[in-house]
């Protein structure tokens, strides 16, 4: 870690002035010492410094990077990952992106992971994303929330295709296997899916309904029946439809007294069974 650059903070707007203006500071002294300044905004001066060559580029990504990991407060460190993940670069671009993916998992809100985790996508569109997927999923086997790994495979599953999607999709299931929650393999297991060949499809479709009707919670296993079904084939969709709608209606009651978003979850569940069922509750 940089010294001098922990921030121990708490959630007020001083706080806020005081990270932008310590991550201004980094960018103004790298700028300076190229020539160059600029009045923008952080995330433009930030760059400005993209675009900029050696010498001391790397070094001011690994400080401004370093700066930012060590933020204490979640959504001030997403905000700031955000803005230097996408210039993250050089020799040491993979590692780079690793300690930002490990410090992004530690954000206990989904949406300021979010933040961090979408900005990736200009390094997910280069020649060699395939290559950065698979380090990022032998990465993430060693995060130690699920949530947290299930969103890192969520926003990189729609990045894939091309010649090493078999390799890809091996480090993938490696890290569903690391799941401590059925329920996350199962929604993991989802959308992988549509990215495997037929045989290994029907592999991973029989180990999802073995997992999701062990479930002892039946409300959480019609949810993963439901998110299962769409890669059923026909015959065998109407069958488990069937189920998930009968744990549904059998769940009527329970779901009553449990208020609007309860009901909520349940009409949007039954509602997606509609083109495979021909029952009524």
């Amino acid at each position: 870690m940089v010294e001098n650059h922990s921030v121990d903070i708490k959630q007020n707007s001083n706080d806020r002035d005081k990270v932008i203006k310590e991550l201004n500071k980094l960018c103004e002294n790298f700028i300076e010492k190229q020539g160059q300044y600029t009045h923008n905004q952080l995330d433009k001066r930030v760059t400005t410094v993209s675009q900029l060559k050696e010498p001391g580029k790397e070094e001011f990504i690994e400080k401004a990077l370093n700066f930012a990991c060590n933020i204490q407060y979640g959504d001030l460190r997403a905000q700031a990952l955000s803005i230097i993940v996408p210039i993250l670069d050089g020799p040491k671009k993979v590692e780079f992106i690793e300690k930002a993916l490990y410090f992004t998992s530690n954000i206990q809100d989904e949406n300021e992971r979010d933040l961090v985790l979408s900005s990736l996508v200009r390094h997910l569109s280069g020649h060699d994303k395939e290559e950065i997927i698979e380090h990022i999923f032998d990465f993430s086997s060693k995060i130690q929330y699920d949530d947290a790994k299930f969103q890192i495979l969520s926003s990189l599953v729609p990045h894939f295709d091309g010649s090493k999607n078999e390799a890809i999709m091996d480090k993938a299931l490696e890290l569903v296997s690391g799941f401590i929650s059925e329920y996350k393999k199962i929604e993991s297991f989802s959308l992988l899916l549509p990215y495997m060949d037929e045989q290994r499809k029907e592999e991973i479709l029989e180990q999802s309904l073995e997992l999701a009707f062990n479930l002892k919670n039946k409300s959480m296993m019609a949810q993963s029946l439901s998110a299962i079904i769409p890669g059923l084939d026909k015959s065998k969709k109407k069958e488990i439809s069937e189920k998930v709608f009968y744990l549904k209606c059998m769940g009527r009651c329970t779901y009553l007294h449990k208020g609007a978003d309860a009901l909520l979850r349940r009409a949007e569940t039954l509602s997606s069974l509609a083109p495979y069922l021909d029952v009524s509750c």
